[in-house]
C-alpha cells in the first residue's frame, strides 16, 4: 500500500468516526437534563481577576532549570464597560529561576517543574484576591493536581507535591473569607468525563444493537470533541462531580471553537455568566478576556531563558560542559 494510500484510509475513518459524533450529538440534544442556557452576566461595578504563568525549562549537565513568571490581572468594570486595568505584582516582572536541588529522571523533572509553577501561580493568586479581593478570580488551568504529576511518595519532589496540596486548600479557604468566587479554566482539556458520563446514564440503559459501537466510540472520545458539536454557543452542560468538592462544566463561548472547562467550588451557573460575557468577543477563540491579558503578560521567550543560562555558565567559565552537546552542535 502506497503512503498516499495509507493517508486516504486515515482521512476515511476519522471522518466516519466524527460523523458518527455528529449523529450522536443530535440524539444527546433531545435530552435536556444534559445541558442548559446561559445568559451574559451585567458586569456592572464588577472586579474581574485572573491569573496565567510563564514557564520554559533549561537542561545542563550540572543543573536543571525552570524560568518562572506569573502575573495577575484584574479587570474592573463600571457600567459594563472596562474602567480600569491592575497588573499584580506588575505589568512585567523578573521571572524567577529555580534549579533543582540534585540530579533528577526525566520523569522526576517534568513533575518537578509542573509543581513549582502551581506553587507559584496558586502564592501569587492567594496574594492577589487578598489584595484585591475580586468578585471573580479565575486561574488558568484546573483546580486539582494532574494525575500525571502526583510523584511516587519515595520520590524526592513529594514534598513539592504535599505543599501545592496545601496550597490549593488555602485558595479555596482565602476564596471563601474574601467572598471572591474561583474557578479554574481548561483551555484544552483532555478529559472524558462527560463522554463517561453519557456512557453511564444514558446509552448503558439503552437496547439498541448499535449501542456497543457507540459506546467503544466514546470510550476513545474527548469530552471537547464530542462537545463542539452538541452544544450550541452561550450553552453549558450539566454539572458534573469531579473530587475535593470540586465541580466542572463545558461552556461553548465561541461558534467556532471547541468548549472549555470551567471548574468551581460553587455558583457554577453564576461563574458561567461571567464567563461568557468575557469570553464571547471572537468566534474563533473562546477564552476569558481576563487570562488572555495575563497569559500575554506572563509568557516567557526563549531568548530570555538563553540570556539567564549564559549568564550563569560564563560567570562559571563552564561553558564547555554547561550545555548538553545537542543544543551546542556546530551544524
Amino acid at each position: 500500500m502506497t503512503l498516499i494510500n495509507e493517508i486516504e484510509r486515515i482521512i476515511e475513518k476519522i471522518r466516519a468516526a466524527e460523523e458518527e459524533k455528529r449523529k450522536l450529538s443530535l440524539f444527546l440534544r433531545k435530552i435536556p437534563d444534559l445541558y442548559f442556557k446561559v445568559e451574559k452576566a451585567d458586569l456592572d461595578n464588577l472586579k474581574i481577576g485572573g491569573e496565567d504563568g510563564g514557564l520554559t525549562k533549561k537542561t545542563s549537565h550540572l543543573l536543571d532549570f525552570v524560568f518562572l513568571r506569573a502575573v495577575s490581572v484584574i479587570f474592573c468594570y463600571e457600567r459594563g464597560k472596562l474602567r480600569d486595568v491592575i497588573y499584580y505584582p506588575k505589568t512585567n516582572p523578573v521571572p524567577e529561576i529555580i534549579y533543582s536541588p540534585e540530579s533528577l529522571s526525566d520523569i522526576e523533572f517534568r513533575i518537578f517543574w509542573s509543581l513549582q509553577r502551581m506553587k507559584k501561580e496558586i502564592k501569587l493568586s492567594i496574594e492577589t484576591i487578598k489584595k484585591f479581593s475580586p468578585d471573580l478570580f479565575l486561574i488558568d488551568g484546573s483546580l486539582l493536581v494532574n494525575p500525571a504529576d502526583i510523584p511516587k511518595k519515595e520520590s524526592t519532589v513529594y514534598s513539592d507535591y504535599l505543599e501545592v496540596k496545601n496550597l490549593l486548600e488555602e485558595l479555596y479557604r482565602t476564596g471563601e473569607l474574601n467572598d471572591c468566587l474561583i474557578a479554574g479554566i481548561v483551555e484544552d482539556s483532555r478529559s472524558s468525563k462527560f463522554c463517561n458520563y453519557v456512557i453511564d446514564n444514558i446509552l448503558s440503559k439503552i437496547d439498541n444493537p448499535k449501542i456497543p459501537e457507540l459506546i467503544n466510540l466514546l470510550k476513545k472520545t474527548k469530552d471537547t470533541n464530542l462537545l463542539y458539536y452538541m452544544l450550541e454557543k452561550g450553552e453549558a452542560t450539566r454539572i458534573l462531580e469531579l473530587e475535593n468538592n470540586i465541580k466542572c462544566m463545558y461552556l461553548k463561548t465561541a461558534e467556532f471553537d471547541r468548549p472549555i472547562r470551567i471548574e468551581f467550588l460553587k455558583e457554577g451557573e453564576k461563574i458561567a455568566s461571567v464567563v461568557y460575557a468575557i469570553s464571547s468577543q471572537s468566534k474563533i477563540y473562546g477564552m476569558p478576556n481576563v487570562l488572555i491579558e495575563s497569559d500575554q503578560r506572563a509568557k516567557l521567550t526563549e531568548s530570555e531563558t538563553e540570556y539567564f543560562v549564559n549568564l550563569i555558565a560564563s560567570r562559571l567559565k563552564l561553558q564547555n560542559i554547561f550545555f548538553l552537546r545537542r543544543e551546542s552542535r556546530p551544524f
